[in-house]
């Protein structure tokens, strides 16, 4: 006997509405499909959005590394490993090493990377994902889950585990159907966004690993039809992605400069983005600020703007002055990448490569335009789930 229906929410990573126009990507499993809003940022501004349904200025989620004000310097202990040449600091088995330690001597069960962060910057700065955000008391305001209220209901339910690679997440899900208990289920795929960091949109690695995507959702979407009575797929992601054009040496040429890094100001360089705190006396603030100014590969972004995308957040908790860089130029380097990264996403949200889709196999009646209008499908399928027949 058929399960009445599964509501499944498939979330791919970097899958943005540009690259599923271009390869036509499932338009016959998926023919009602849209562009989705994004935020400004990383996935780590939008993934706590989809999940709550609110904006990064209300969940207080935007980026991972900011200015330590707590006092406490978490990091001090990389003083003593700033010495290390840099061609052993910066290699990835270090960085990786070193980041499960801390994760583990810290207690951190949210997603944990050092990434290029200079060990001799790392004493000034703070982390902000410290828990793990698709848990219970995970957002940094307070606000529950999707799964919070996936567990309210009473209805079976399950959801990826993000640690875990896409091949074992699908492998799961597929188990989980073949029985036909879950109603509600939560998908995590990654792979695609992995690999357009490291080959670009259009290599042969890129076009494979869109290959083994399609087939896994065929796959499940096979057993699923074979266990329910109504499968409703919806598909959807966090932001684009944009190859790179260009990079900025805009980092070296700012240090060139001579000003004191935790004297005078304390700077995070984020993939596309620049974000700096005044710590110093004086006009350290106005010179930085004309000095970007006359960058020509970027712009100082306003209270206006931030305003406007969700992320203003009137302390400076994330920065007090932003400069962010145009559409596929990155930092090379930066604090999170040594050299050019072929693909990149974190740019403008209003640029069309920018935008997050949206995918499914059933007409919804309120379609979300915004990432946080995810939040409200999810919750509506909860709620219409339980209203219905076993």
């Amino acid at each position: 006997m058929k399960t009445a229906s599964l509501d499944l929410f498939v979330f791919a990573d970097a899958l943005g509405m540009a690259l599923v126009e271009k390869r036509r990507f499932m338009e016959d499993l998926f023919p009602c499909r849209q562009p989705c809003e994004t935020l400004f940022g990383y996935s780590c501004t939008c993934d706590p959005t989809i999940l709550t349904g609110a904006l990064p200025q209300e969940h207080g989620h935007f980026s991972f590394f900011v200015q330590d004000r707590s006092g406490q310097a978490p990091f001090r202990w990389a003083k003593y490993l700033g010495w290390l040449p840099e061609f052993v600091a910066g290699h990835h088995r270090v960085r990786n090493r070193v980041s499960r330690w801390v994760a583990r001597a810290a207690g951190y069960t949210g997603y944990f990377q050092l990434y290029s962060v200079p060990f001799s910057r790392l004493p000034w700065l703070d982390y902000t994902e410290k828990r793990d955000i698709y848990e219970p008391g995970g957002i940094l305001c307070g606000q529950p889950a999707i799964f919070e209220h996936w567990k309210q209901s009473g209805l079976p339910w399950m959801r990826s585990d993000w640690r875990r690679n896409d091949a074992d997440n699908v492998a799961l899900l597929k188990q989980a159907l073949e029985q036909g208990e879950v109603r509600l289920a939560y998908l995590f795929t990654s792979g695609l966004d992995a690999t357009m960091h490291a080959h670009t949109t259009q290599s042969a690695a890129t076009d494979a690993a869109f290959n083994r995507f399609e087939q896994w959702l065929r796959e499940i979407h096979a057993i699923a039809r074979n266990r329910y009575r109504e499968v409703r797929i919806h598909l959807f992601s966090d932001h684009g992605m944009t190859d790179t054009r260009q990079t900025s040496r805009t980092m070296l040429d700012f240090e060139a400069l001579g000003l004191r890094y935790g004297g005078d100001y304390v700077a995070v360089w984020d993939s596309t983005m620049a974000r700096f705190w005044f710590t110093g006396a004086g006009t350290v603030r106005e010179r930085v600020a004309e000095w970007l100014g006359q960058r020509k590969e970027g712009r100082v972004l306003t209270d206006a703007d931030l305003k406007a995308w969700g992320c203003y957040f009137p302390d400076g908790r994330y920065g007090e002055l932003i400069f962010l860089l145009h559409n596929g130029i990155i930092f090379a380097p930066s604090f999170m990448n040594r050299g050019r990264v072929p693909a990149m996403h974190g740019f403008d949200p209003g640029e069309p490569d920018s935008a997050a889709c949206w995918l499914t196999n059933y007409p919804c009646p309120t379609p979300p335009k915004r990432l946080d209008g995810i939040f409200q499908v999810m919750r509506a399928a909860a709620q219409a789930a339980g209203a219905g027949p076993a």
